[in-house]
């Protein structure tokens, strides 16, 4: 079969995909070969392709299914061309990494003298049993695949939903959909050094983004540490939130640094999270972007330490160039299960704004920077414990702390001091100012949005 030709069919715009268009479906005839390819360009807002060919006759469809970007030609199916070929119905049903599917068709119809016409079909569906009017149905059909989420309480029907979104749009008040957290991190389980407070320098908005920013307090005689409105509550409040007087032995209480910690007022169960954040530059410092329970467990959406570079007790790189994820388990008082796999470069991550992805599911829980997967919870003891309830977002920005700088992984002549020492704020102000000087002292959180998902999602 002797033929060339290349054609543009101009995909429908069936979801919004802001200015730019969505790339248009090709179709290939080869000059020397009886073969025909239908593909798509490449590109990062896809996620899989469906292909759905029928023959007409007997003859059976073809499904193929395409979800390997990194392979060549992801989006691509060959079909052999013989003598007895007439029609050829080709659908693509494409989902994008915006949780939408959409779905567009062509037919070939092949004549003697080796000619082709291609029919662009907007709406067509695969036939059935019945008759349908497929010409006429709306060109923004979407599908409902069951979901798994639960959102406020609420069992959602449809996965791909969007739940909850919040770009921090300035205004009266900006963190409407969010409360803050009013308390001392310096003593156990968290060895932090700071007090988490409600003021302006710690949390605002600038520019449409949130901003939590780690600044050194003065707290001392002059200046006692109390935190009005502390939301904490338990016994030793007094050593979280401190006392209007002034006492001299109570100075081992009173943190180095104050920042700030936002929990959403909305929770979840069973999601998929995108955060678009630029993490902070210096040591120690120590972003918290988490999904957490009212039992103080987490799921660690991103662990992107501070410093430049920072070293285990194995000689592994755990500094700011390398990104993990993991957990905070609520048994024994507490304990990190940070996953071995991770995410790397040779910068700094805090150097752009990245999307951190946690795609939490049944069975597992999935981890991705920038759409791409590099880790996933699957030990169902651990899933399941992390699985008995909603739970808030969480954002915060820290300094140390045994969650995030533990003992047993940091060496001493990386940090200078063990977090269960006594005089653990002195010795924390004291590192600090003989590390350099920080780079960044604030998280920027630009974007967030959470989708309703499906054990199917990747």
């Amino acid at each position: 079969m002797k033929m060339s030709l290349w054609l543009a069919l101009i995909l429908s715009q069936l979801i919004d995909f802001g200015s730019s268009e969505f790339p248009n479906l090709f179709v290939n005839i080869s000059d020397d070969e009886p073969w025909i390819s239908t593909y798509l360009p490449e590109d990062d807002r896809i996620r899989s392709v469906l292909f759905y060919t029928e023959y007409g006759g007997d003859r059976c469809p073809i499904y193929d299914y395409m979800l390997d970007p990194s392979i060549a030609d992801p989006w691509a199916i060959g079909e052999y061309i013989t003598n007895d070929t007439r029609i050829l119905k080709i659908t693509a049903v494409i989902e994008t990494n915006q949780n939408e599917t959409m779905i567009e068709s062509l037919r070939m119809s092949f004549f003697e003298e080796n000619k082709v016409f291609i029919k662009h079909l907007h709406n067509f569906l695969p036939s059935s049993g019945e008759s349908l009017d497929c010409e006429n149905l709306r060109s923004s059909t979407k599908y409902c695949l069951p979901s798994i989420s639960h959102h406020g309480g609420q069992a959602i029907n449809c996965s791909g939903r969007l739940l909850f979104s919040e770009s921090f749009e300035d205004g009266e008040n900006p963190l409407h959909n969010w409360k803050h957290v009013v308390q001392s991190q310096l003593l156990e389980p968290h060895y932090e050094g700071v007090a988490f407070v409600n003021r302006k320098a710690n949390s605002y908005v600038e520019n449409n983004m949130l901003h939590l920013k780690v600044t050194k307090s003065n707290y001392g005689s002059k200046n006692p540490f109390y935190l009005e409105n502390c939301t904490y509550t338990k016994s030793d409040s007094n050593q979280r939130c401190g006392e209007k007087k002034y006492r001299l032995p109570f100075r081992k209480f009173m943190p180095p640094f104050d920042s700030a910690k936002l929990i959403s007022n909305e929770t979840f169960k069973y999601c998929r999270i995108d955060i678009e954040a630029k993490m902070p530059i210096g040591d120690f410092l120590f972003p918290g972007l988490t999904l957490t329970s009212a039992h103080h467990d987490a799921i660690r959406i991103a662990i992107v330490r501070g410093n430049k570079k920072l070293t285990d007790f194995a000689s592994n790189e755990i500094g700011g160039t390398t990104l993990y994820a993991g957990a905070i388990l609520n048994d024994n008082g507490g304990r990190t299960y940070e996953l071995k796999d991770f995410a790397s470069r040779e910068d700094h991550f805090g150097n752009d704004f990245h999307t951190y992805t946690a795609i939490w599911k049944e069975k597992s829980i999935t981890f991705k920077i920038d759409g791409r997967t590099f880790a996933q919870i699957s030990n169902s003891t651990v899933v399941q414990e992390l699985s008995r309830t909603e739970r808030h977002i969480e954002l915060y920005l820290t300094v140390g702390g045994e969650y995030n700088f533990p003992d047993n992984r940091v060496p001493p002549e990386q940090k200078s001091y063990r977090n269960f020492e006594t005089g653990l704020s002195s010795k924390i102000k004291k590192a600090i100012a003989n590390s350099p000087p920080w780079d960044q002292t604030v998280m920027v959180i630009k974007k967030i949005n959470v989708y309703s998902t499906d054990e199917y999602e990747e």
